[in-house]
């Protein structure tokens, strides 16, 4: 296996080191939520910064590639796009704060910043995805995050209740995006999106497979 051509995925291995990072400030700054000791000293600066950064040493687009046999695709546009979810995740970050600081949530700030990487690595793949199943490893690491976002605050019941019908949802979109791909690929035989365009032929098989994965 080339290694080097993990190289072409910078911006998602600078994100894996933010993650890294913000764990383990987690592990060394959060007190003990169940012995009721300690002052959180994890705030909103520090995952700030690090986005920051992140987005920064970004910001420049490479040449474009395909790597690990064309499941992965890069082109300089998808740096753009990736640098507006960045900023979008700074921002959410920055209206965060003040529910960050509360008594009853402070001891999960760095719970709610890993998962929300977690999401953004998941849109991450999603965005490079040159095959079904890049696209759909990307959108589960992209909507399971965000299931445990949704009933982060689980001393609500409409907070639980909306996890709840989060993942009921989610699972039903799931099965019917895997039965369209499954359908795509006995159709045309192949699940990479740059050899779809020539093996499309208009027929029932090719219909019904779009509809149900645009449908999940």
């Amino acid at each position: 296996m080339d290694y080097s051509q993990f190289l072409h995925m910078r911006e998602e291995l600078s994100l894996v080191v933010v993650l890294l990072l913000l764990f383990l400030a987690d592990l060394f700054m959060s007190p003990d939520a169940h012995k009721n000791v300690g002052k959180a000293r994890l705030n909103t600066m520090l995952p700030v910064i690090l986005m920051a950064v992140h987005t920064a040493i970004n910001l420049i687009p490479g040449t474009a590639a395909d790597v690990f046999g064309g499941m992965y695709h890069y082109v300089p546009m998808h740096t753009v796009v990736k640098s507006i979810l960045n900023i979008g995740t700074l921002i959410v970050f920055l209206m965060a704060h003040e529910w960050m600081k509360r008594e009853d949530t402070a001891f999960k700030q760095g719970e709610f910043y890993v998962l929300t990487l977690s999401t953004l690595f998941g849109m991450y793949l999603m965005i490079s995805a040159g095959h079904f199943i890049m696209f759909f490893i990307g959108l589960e690491l992209a909507s399971v995050p965000m299931t445990a976002l949704v009933a982060f605050d689980k001393w609500r019941s409409t907070s639980a209740e909306a996890g709840a019908k989060y993942i009921l949802v989610a699972l039903f979109s799931s099965s019917l995006l895997l039965y369209g791909i499954s359908m795509i690929y006995g159709a045309t035989g192949t699940m990479y999106f740059n050899d779809l365009a020539g093996k499309l032929d208009g027929s029932m098989l090719n219909i019904l497979g779009l509809v149900f994965f645009f449908t999940g």
